[in-house]
């Protein structure tokens, strides 16, 4: 019967997440990590290989969990709504979902709001990491576009980049500034993200761009 694992690889993000939000990244090693968890580095460079993986894995699994939010938001978008759903009600229960993400994964929120990806990591990545995070991406580009279908019947520039602001930018702005105040997320908040939400969405849409499909 083989050993069971001592770390789990959860158990070992979870420790450098805590690193990583309470402290400078750049501070993180894969030794302090062994460390901190009472691993040792052989355990620590099999899973992670170098400080890039490890960041990369920590920011894959925070992104992987705000899309699981915001897709169990859309499911239940009839709550909001009381009722069936419209594309607009859609909208603003995606919007209002990285306030549950947060309440949930507070750590991981604070990994994915105040820092930059690009400021974590930039290369020396595995080809399996580089996959998952360009499967990561299509999954909420394809999120963008369902939404702006949903709400116009297009998926140009235009439509995607108003869904882009419901969803990305008032939500991680508001929830930026609060977790940099060490502030929790409130009810008020999501009635402010919602209400943008709703305001952004009933402006006119420049006409579809035909140069930029």
């Amino acid at each position: 019967m083989s050993r069971p694992r001592i770390h789990s690889f959860d158990a070992l993000l979870d420790e450098a997440e805590r690193l990583v939000t309470t402290g400078d990244p750049a501070g993180l090693t894969l030794r302090s990590l062994a460390t901190r968890a009472g691993a040792s580095n052989g355990t620590i460079y099999h899973a992670f290989h170098s400080k890039e993986e490890l960041l990369a894995r920590l920011w894959l699994r925070a992104v992987a969990r705000l899309g699981d939010a915001m897709a169990e938001s859309r499911r239940s978008a009839d709550l909001i709504a009381g009722g069936a759903p419209t594309g607009a009600d859609e909208v603003v229960a995606v919007a209002i979902a990285p306030v549950l993400f947060t309440r949930r994964h507070p750590a991981s929120a604070q990994l994915f709001f105040v820092q930059r990806s690009d400021q974590l990591f930039s290369a020396g990545l595995s080809p399996e990491v580089v996959a998952l995070l360009d499967e990561e991406e299509r999954r909420f580009v394809r999120l963008l576009k369902e939404l702006a279908a949903g709400v116009w019947k297009r998926t140009d520039r235009a439509a995607v980049e108003a869904i882009a602001a419901c969803v990305v930018d008032l939500p991680g702005g508001i929830l930026r500034r609060a977790l940099i105040e060490k502030r929790d997320p409130d009810p008020l908040m999501e009635r402010r993200i919602a209400a943008a939400a709703r305001a952004i969405l009933a402006l006119p849409l420049d006409p579809p761009d035909r140069t930029h499909p």
